[in-house]
């Protein structure tokens, strides 16, 4: 696995080994496969210190918390495939990046490991849904950065 020089910034989806909650209780300390990943730089002390999202194909079941990604915003980041997105926020993994060893590249020559940033007006549905679900108490963070 590579190293990312990636400058965290909210909003970027970068291809990365999400290890989920379920994986983590079972004793796993890395992610399954590589997925796209978006990225919220959360407002602490801790240079760097981010948390990441996943972003499925799979509907999300009942209960699960999510927001479905626009075609558009697919479009213009070259995500897979056609079907519809989602990005899950019930679960995130804390990292730190530019440095995590969970972050893979989409190419090595040059290395590239963001599909690229969504936009402002995304992320701001994004991150109210992930207020409201952090002040109730829904989100659980797995800790990475090993």
């Amino acid at each position: 696995m590579a190293v990312t020089a990636e400058a965290p910034e909210t909003g970027l989806v970068v291809s990365y080994r999400f290890l989920w909650a379920r994986e983590h209780d079972a004793g796993a300390e890395h992610g399954r496969k590589a997925r796209p990943a978006c990225v919220v730089v959360p407002v602490t002390g801790q240079p760097g210190v981010v948390v990441l999202f996943p972003l499925t194909t799979q509907e999300p079941g009942a209960g699960r918390l999510a927001v479905r990604v626009p075609d558009t915003e697919r479009r213009r980041l070259r995500l897979k495939g056609d079907a519809a997105s989602w990005v899950l926020l019930d679960e995130g993994n804390r990292d730190v990046l530019p440095g995590s060893y969970h972050v893979e590249p989409l190419a090595y020559n040059p290395p590239i490991y963001a599909y690229g940033t969504f936009s402002p007006a995304f992320m701001r549905l994004v991150l109210r849904t992930l207020a409201a679900a952090l002040r109730s108490g829904r989100v659980r963070m797995v800790p990475r950065s090993d």
